[in-house]
């Protein structure tokens, strides 16, 4: 009796062991199923986000182009620009309280103001023009748009905020991104549109901002400058699209100073141009590279991440699709290590007590 309660003992134990090796091995081989599945998913999530934001960027350039060619812009730099040099050096004290000091409108409302009682050409001018501006600026989706005359004058602007009226060479605002995509359209009339990277732009409240623009011409002479404030609301719809990525799945932005340039789906304030991100895939994005890894990502978490750098509009960013490691993980069946531990666990218990049959079945017969 002794001799087989202790033969059972002996082989339960071996069939645990080999059930709990067993166990570990399948689930072993399953996390690293699930991860090396997560990581197809995440590229093709990269993938579709990499399309759209493409998309979106020539979309944008096909409507500053087209608008920097319109006659009615083409109409509207010329006069508006004969009608500010009528002015002479008054016109940045003029335009300003016209539009802005004594608009009773908010800050944020001044847009809507047509004309005044100044009773000069630009007033007719503006009015004659700022409906077509407005439109385009609702139908698109953009901040804010601006003529420039070749000097620098911001001559016309539709939300008329403290840069209207200025001079992006000389005035207060001659090293923001608006004034370097201006110089970089007069300088290359004919190149494609140009874009700045987001800053933050002082007359939108600090707020974060881009810009586009290219030449105004007519008959080959070079008349200003069309250009459109770009919001990161557009951006971050974009990147926070995120059907069919989990619970912790993401995609964001990251310039090269490392600082996000979308904002985070699981921070509630600002994250553009606030959050720095300093991990091996943003350096490596950075230097051009592109792959997969798991690293920890922005908020210290271990994430699966699939980078690579993207070109928006002569930026260079980082593009990130991410999902945190442990959802990764649990994408697999948890019962299936368990059940293929047991099952084993099972079969080898039968298999040895068969071989202790067949051993001890002889040994009796002999000493029978």
């Amino acid at each position: 009796m002794a001799r087989r309660l202790t033969t059972i003992i002996i082989l339960s134990i071996f069939g645990i062991a080999v059930g709990i090796v067993t166990a570990a091995s399948v689930d072993r081989f399953r996390s690293n199923e699930a991860l090396s599945i997560a990581f197809d998913r995440l590229r093709l999530f990269h993938n579709l986000r990499q399309a759209a934001l493409e998309d979106y960027l020539r979309s944008m350039a096909s409507d500053v182009r087209a608008a920097s060619e319109s006659p009615r812009v083409v109409e509207a730099m010329e006069k508006l620009d004969f009608a500010w040099k009528a002015y002479g050096p008054d016109a940045r004290k003029v335009l300003p309280r016209l539009y802005i000091d004594e608009n009773t409108a908010r800050p944020d409302e001044r847009a809507p103001l047509l004309e005044t009682d100044d009773g000069s050409d630009y007033i007719q001018y503006h009015h004659a023009f700022h409906g077509w501006a407005q439109r385009f600026l609702d139908h698109f989706g953009y901040y804010d748009a601006f003529l420039i005359n070749p000097r620098g004058d911001i001559i016309y602007s539709v939300a008329k905020e403290r840069d209207f009226a200025t001079s992006v060479k000389t005035g207060p605002y001659r090293k923001s991104p608006l004034a370097d995509v201006f110089r970089n359209a007069m300088e290359n009339p004919s190149a494609a549109v140009d874009f700045s990277d987001f800053a933050f732009y002082a007359p939108s409240g600090g707020d974060p901002a881009a810009f586009a623009a290219h030449a105004i011409t007519r008959g080959g002479k070079v008349l200003g400058v069309f250009a459109v404030q770009i919001p990161a609301e557009p951006i971050n719809e974009l990147m926070q699209f995120t059907a069919g990525m989990g619970a912790t799945g993401e995609t964001y932005l990251v310039g090269q100073d490392g600082r996000m340039r979308s904002q985070s789906r699981f921070i509630e304030t600002p994250t553009l141009l606030e959050v720095k991100v300093d991990n091996a895939s943003v350096q490596d994005g950075m230097a051009g590279q592109s792959g997969a890894r798991i690293v920890k990502d922005y908020r210290g978490i271990a994430v699966l991440s699939v980078y690579a750098p993207v070109n928006f509009g002569g930026q260079p960013w980082i593009l990130l699709a991410e999902i945190d490691r442990e959802e990764a993980i649990t994408m697999k069946r948890p019962w299936t290590a368990a059940a293929v531990g047991i099952l084993a666990g099972l079969l080898a218990m039968g298999f040895a007590s068969l071989i202790w049959h067949l051993v001890r079945g002889p040994t009796e017969a002999s000493m029978a």
